[in-house]
């Protein structure tokens, strides 16, 4: 890789991004691709209260091309740019954006598409499945779309703020009246013990995949997204943190002989698509 005048600048923009391995991923896609002197993916580590000021400026670098738009910022972000695709305005929220040459910001959104992708890749079936998820933010509002798309038949979310999980399951319904969503009543006081007589009947029959679309397992000290007595009446427990790539929640279902799906996957399945987005080598 040579760095010249020339190069275009590509980010990761997020908060943290110490352990973020998109930037090494599309790196190494630009040298694949015999691109590498043509662009360069840096991270940027940006905080919540400075993230308007870093979209300002990056309007006005001329060299800057685009950037992948991680935690926390994904729903944050769609009110800083100028244009949306349908799926980024349904989702409400961004994990990816351009800058036009009139200096004009454009998102979308992969999550989605990409964590389905993995499972397909990975021969787990997504149709007629029941989901439980945890998360209602950006990653967690792409995927819960992309399942009613794909064919998934109910979806359980949990979230600390009941309030954001409601909307998630008004904008889904909205959108997809068959698609039969509820929220769970636990949220936050979600811990490892034997389910109450309420709750039983919503987990009687397990789910085929349990996910999780918070940011819980990024760090060692976070509590488990879904408590032991829910990860056993899953057939597949998904995650979408990166690193580390075996989180204490995989870790968990691995002890307990069911299956898991790591984040990687969900990366993985974006990656050419990213660049493509941030570049505009293909069309929007």
């Amino acid at each position: 890789m040579t760095i010249t005048g020339k190069t275009r600048i590509l980010a990761l923009i997020g908060d943290p991004v110490a352990q973020a391995k998109t930037p090494a991923c599309i790196n190494q896609l630009l040298v694949e691709q015999a691109k590498q002197d043509d662009y360069v993916l840096v991270p940027m580590h940006v905080s919540s209260g400075n993230l308007d000021a870093v979209i300002s400026g990056l309007r006005h670098m001329q060299n800057f091309c685009g950037a992948v738009i991680t935690m926390p910022h994904k729903v944050a972000i769609c009110a800083l740019l100028d244009e949306l695709t349908p799926e980024a305005k349904a989702v409400g929220a961004v994990n990816v954006i351009y800058r036009d040459q009139f200096g004009k910001l454009h998102g979308h959104i992969l999550d989605g598409e990409g964590f389905i992708a993995g499972l397909l890749a990975a021969e787990y079936r997504v149709q007629g499945s029941h989901c439980l998820m945890r998360g209602a933010g950006g990653a967690a509002s792409a995927i819960a779309f992309a399942l009613a798309r794909h064919g998934c038949q109910s979806l359980r979310i949990d979230n600390r703020s009941r309030q954001k999980a409601e909307f998630l399951k008004d904008q889904l319904v909205l959108a997809y009246p068959e698609f039969k969503v509820t929220v769970g009543e636990t949220g936050e006081n979600l811990i490892d013990v034997p389910l109450s007589q309420a709750n039983a009947a919503a987990f009687q029959e397990g789910f085929d995949i349990a996910i999780n679309a918070s940011s819980l397992g990024m760090q060692s000290q976070d509590e488990l997204p879904f408590p032991s007595n829910i990860i056993k009446q899953c057939a597949l427990v998904a995650e979408c943190v990166i690193a580390p790539e075996q989180t204490a929640l995989l870790q968990l279902a691995n002890r307990l002989g069911i299956k898991t799906h790591t984040g990687l996957n969900m990366l993985n399945s974006q990656l050419a698509l990213m660049l493509d987005f941030m570049t505009q080598q293909s069309p929007k």
